[in-house]
């Protein structure tokens, strides 16, 4: 068992520290982005006389048998455990991959640092572990089986109050400022279904001891900790800003991007494109490290504009740092490219026009951009997925254009109802007419919307979406051959150089139901597909995380194995997720572990959400977002709502190798507690992005701080947004 304590040592309102600012009137406006969170491992060394000591900017510390003192600015902190063992010894572990090097007068001393100190037999059966970052020191009690955590006795001098506020956290008073030690959250894994919270508090004694509460727990069970937000920021401007996805390469490096009707959107100075075309709707991009030093995180950012609307719908990344977008448009001037299918819109009648483009996020300036290309016919052409595979950029939508430009073996030549999805694929290296290698319709008799769109190491691409047609093509090894509803979600696998479907099905049950997105796993290259059902009858499979429809609308999570040929695909893995009204699904991830991580929007009160969510509640006021992660193999891993007044959307969703979840949307009022604040404009919609890591290791071998609680404030709220009852476009 483990329980976990922080202190900040260097803090500003403006990064995703766990604690408050010391002191909080030198917290940076809300738009200053440039002091981001530095996640350098803390380093412990021994000094000249054999002490373990820490230090960095702005902070020391000094690890003593007795106590542990840290001097924060002016102020000095100690934390000594009452009644532990005295002849407890300190041992480091996870030697740095460099010395530590010091330069006094003539004298020379290289010492071996290390990112992990623990103070062994503190108590009986328990430990002591110390780590953290460049501005954090954590601190564990690793607690034995049969360890009696009401020995943990905490003693703090130094601070010029010490209380436990009504949220049960533990408060350092220093002048005018405060640190603040998180109230401790624990549970416990029962069985592969169950998770049991842990109740814990602490309890200051008479004397200023403070100890640790438990309620009932099993002391044979490992407990695992809470998760911690990592890091957050909003990107504000004077009007309102959205990202509609969030990409995470394999360096952690960040990739966002949205639209804005902000002229005063925070920008660095290396995009392509600077300025804003007007006050209309604008597209943006940005790239950065979240966790790189002051001043080092934003590595690009550009607004992607023209004289009318831009709405930047989806877009991907690949290794090299080039990002492939796409969307819909009003604008005559686009900056295409010479080597563009298209140079200028098709339809004269002021309808939306696809449109794709490529920026390398290495280069600055006008050197970035390699591809731009209008896509349209004469009527509307809309935009709503990109992937990338190799360089080339592939799409999906929908259009009711009879004259959609077409390209390389077709399967299906014309329109075949009002509104047909279609797919593309567009290869920069190919000037002119040539880069469309690939495009064809795709649908039935009834309205088809392609919305999300995938691509496999062979170049076979999956589109997800939904209709309403009878007719919409599938295959003899479909899963489901035939709609089940006036509405159903479908998966299509399409072999663009033969020009086949291979594979292609209906998803769904009774009522309304509408996919998403879509991804392969390259291992077994198995597909999955979210979005959102009204059936109480959508398929699920006894291993699902809720296996019960929660109500008005549940987000769903389907995997299906299609690479059988003779018969169905065999349904792997599928979930609902949801409360008793409406929850709208928008993205979707898997992490290293096969986990599924979605995101959207819900107008549920009673969300399932799993202890130690960063918001275990609703505010009680219009719109919340959510976010959870859904393990095929165990329970519900991780939920929780993302809320505050106003309304919150969740739009995108990704995982790194850690497991760490990455989640963008937009906000209309502040939803961090201890973070960075939002613009001081209630009810304007601001950009949020955030990265948790979701507590799913057990308490033995986990690592992550539990740093931060997730909260609402107390902003005005706006008109909610509209409940897509049916499928939308």
């Amino acid at each position: 068992m483990r329980f976990l304590g922080v202190f900040a040592l260097l803090g500003s309102l403006a990064q995703a520290a766990p604690l408050a600012a010391i002191p909080p009137a030198a917290a940076p406006p809300a738009k200053d982005t440039s002091k981001l969170l530095h996640s350098l491992p803390l380093r412990f060394e021994q000094d000249a006389h054999g002490r373990w000591t820490s230090h960095g900017p702005g902070f020391a510390a000094l690890f003593d048998r007795r106590a542990t003192v840290m001097r924060v600015g002016d102020r000095v902190v100690s934390l000594s455990f009452t009644g532990s063992n005295p002849e407890a010894r300190f041992n480091a572990s996870d030697p740095a991959k460099t010395q530590t090097n010091y330069f006094v007068g003539k004298d020379y001393r290289s010492v071996q640092s290390f990112s992990r100190l623990q103070q062994t037999g503190t108590y009986k059966g328990i430990d002591v572990v110390y780590y953290g970052d460049g501005q954090r020191l954590e601190y564990d009690f690793n607690l034995q089986p049969g360890a009696d955590p009401s020995a943990i006795r905490m003693r703090f001098q130094g601070a010029d109050q010490v209380r436990v506020n009504d949220r049960g956290e533990i408060v350092l008073k220093l002048g005018t400022g405060e640190v603040v030690q998180n109230a401790p959250v624990v549970y416990q894994r029962v069985n592969s279904k169950e998770v049991v919270a842990v109740e814990s508090r602490y309890r200051i004694a008479e004397n200023g001891d403070i100890g640790l509460l438990l309620g009932d727990y099993d002391r044979a069970r490992p407990v695992v900790i809470d998760p911690a937000m990592l890091y957050g920021l909003y990107l504000t401007g004077s009007n309102a800003d959205a990202a509609v996805g969030v990409q995470v390469d394999q360096h952690g490096i960040v990739y966002l991007a949205g639209y804005t009707y902000s002229t005063d959107f925070p920008l660095g100075s290396n995009g392509y494109q600077l300025f804003p075309a007007g006050a209309n709707r604008n597209g943006w991009i940005w790239k950065l490290n979240p966790f790189a030093p002051a001043g080092q995180a934003l590595l690009y950012s550009t607004y992607f504009a023209g004289n009318l609307d831009v709405d930047l719908r989806s877009f991907a990344v690949d290794a090299k740092g080039v990002i492939y977008f796409g969307g819909t448009t009003l604008a005559s001037n686009l900056p295409v490219t010479s080597n563009a299918y298209q140079s200028a819109l098709a339809n004269t009648n002021a309808l939306n026009e696809g449109f794709v483009a490529a920026i390398d996020t290495t280069q600055s300036g006008t050197a970035g951009l390699i591809y731009c290309s209008y896509y349209g016919g004469s009527q509307i052409v809309t935009i709503n997925g990109v992937a990338t595979l190799g360089g080339r950029i592939y799409v999906t939508g929908w259009t009711n254009s009879p004259d959609l430009p077409l390209a390389g073996n077709s399967f299906q030549s014309a329109l075949a109802g009002g509104y047909d999805a279609f797919v593309a694929e567009f290869d920069p290296g190919q000037g002119g007419t040539s880069s469309l290698v690939f495009a064809s319709y795709l649908g039935g008799f009834l309205t088809d919307v392609g919305r999300s769109i995938a691509v496999d190491q062979f170049g076979l691409i999956y589109v997800a979406g939904s209709t309403l047609a009878t007719d919409f093509p599938t295959t003899l090894n479909a899963f489901q051959p035939t709609n089940s509803s006036a509405g159903d979600g479908f998966l299509t696998q399409i072999n663009p150089s033969a020009g086949t479907i291979p594979y292609s099905t209906y998803i769904g049950g009774s009522d309304t139901d509408v996919a998403t997105n879509v991804l392969v796993d390259p291992a077994t290259l198995n597909v999955t597909v979210a979005g959102y059902t009204y059936s109480n009858d959508f398929p699920i499979t006894p291993n699902a995380a809720q296996p019960a429809y929660g109500g008005n609308g549940d987000a769903f999570v389907i995997t299906l194995n299609i690479n059988a040929q003779s018969r169905p695909a065999e349904l792997v893995y599928s979930s609902f997720y949801g409360g008793s009204d409406t929850e709208i699904t928008y993205g979707l991830t898997r992490d290293p572990s096969g986990r599924y991580g979605i995101c959207g929007y819900t107008l549920s009160r009673n969300l399932p959400v799993t202890a130690g969510a960063l918001n275990p509640a609703s505010s009680g006021q219009n719109i919340d977002g959510f976010m959870a992660l859904l393990d095929p193999n165990a329970a519900l891993t991780y939920a929780s709502y993302i809320t505050g007044p106003g309304y919150q959307v969740a739009s995108g969703i990704a995982s790194d190798s850690s497991g760490n979840l990455y989640v963008a949307g937009y906000t209309t009022s502040d939803i961090f507690a201890h973070g960075p604040t939002k613009s001081d404009d209630p009810g304007n919609i601001d950009v949020f992005f955030l990265i948790v890591a979701p507590g799913a290791a057990t308490a033995a071998n986990r690592r992550d701080p539990i740093d931060v609680f997730y909260e609402g404030a107390d902003k005005l709220t706006t008109n909610p947004l509209p409940r897509p009852r049916q499928a939308e476009r």
